[in-house]
């Protein structure tokens, strides 16, 4: 029997841990609320549930998957608030997933720490965040373990996606400018092929 996956948003992350659940063989359901993408992913052989995170029920069932992957990104021309889609819309998925889901797999951000003094940075170290991202970030996080599914669930705090066709200031990349860092100096960064393939670890 093959492993059922969900992934609630499957967008830049989400679709390459699709494909590479696909690829190995899994039964991969997906949900977006796009219409265009929706038609997209049925014809790359995925079974879409077209939902809206951050609208009320009723919502299409949701199906009892051995692992659910939550990978909701915030699209700022869509109108919502940050805590609506991150927070809100956690709560409602979770409402509307069967009981018997395996492993749920939350992705979160670096952005829940706040450090900025070159501290070296780990899963134990405080989660202080300055910003209002990272502070609804961890909001749903404590939401999260507060939840019965939290028991089973993993939290990935990732940094800033990048990849093919999301790549930070790429004309002056190509054009041999110096990127602009921050004042510390840093800029934290995931690609996204070694993202997915810590959630299949996940």
């Amino acid at each position: 029997m093959p492993n059922t996956r969900l992934i609630v948003g499957c967008g830049y992350l989400g679709r390459r841990v699709a494909e590479l659940w696909r690829d190995a063989g899994d039964d991969v359901s997906v949900t977006t609320r796009s219409p265009q993408r929706a038609a997209l992913l049925r014809a790359d052989g995925f079974q879409v549930i077209e939902v809206d995170i951050t609208q009320p029920e009723p919502w299409p069932a949701l199906p009892a998957a051995t692992t659910v992957l939550f990978a909701i990104g915030f699209d700022r021309h869509a109108g919502h608030a940050m805590r609506t889609v991150y927070v809100d819309g956690l709560r409602r998925a979770l409402a509307m997933l069967p009981a018997e889901v395996g492993r749920f797999i939350y992705i979160s951000s670096t952005g829940v720490y706040g450090q900025s003094h070159d501290e070296i940075v780990d899963e134990d170290s405080p989660t202080e965040p300055t910003r209002e991202g990272g502070r609804i970030c961890l909001e749903a996080e404590s939401w999260l373990r507060r939840h019965p599914l939290g028991e089973r669930a993993v939290i990935l705090r990732l940094a800033g996606i990048y990849g093919p066709g999301r790549i930070p200031r790429l004309a002056a990349i190509r054009a041999g400018e110096p990127l602009a860092l921050p004042t510390e100096g840093y800029l934290n960064l995931i690609h996204v092929e070694d993202a997915a393939r810590i959630v299949l670890l996940a």
